[in-house]
């Protein structure tokens, strides 16, 4: 295995945990197109639309969320705003 498809790899199991971690927040449809956009190589387009779904959504998502979209966003070139606009969504810590 190539090193570029190595790091495709890593990507693509980064972007299903974090789908995995929030698929509770999201309607299933847009779970299953999410998790089809992994599975044809579109991880970009994949974060974009789950990026976007949750801020529709208005879901609560943890810190370790945005953390791991954040990182996605960085090694994939994305537009920052995939990350960014999650940044209201993070629940609250303890106080």
């Amino acid at each position: 295995m190539t090193s570029d498809a190595a790091h495709f790899e890593e990507l693509q199991g980064r972007l299903r945990g974090v789908l995995m971690m929030v698929a509770e927040e999201l309607p299933p449809v847009t779970v299953a197109l999410v998790g089809e956009m992994i599975d044809a190589n579109e991880c970009g387009v994949a974060l974009e639309i789950l990026s976007e779904m949750l801020l529709e959504a208005e879901a609560q998502i943890e810190p370790e969320v945005l953390g791991v979209v954040d990182g996605l966003v960085e090694s994939m070139g994305l537009e920052r705003v995939n990350a960014e606009r999650l940044r209201g969504l993070v629940r609250p810590g303890p106080a």
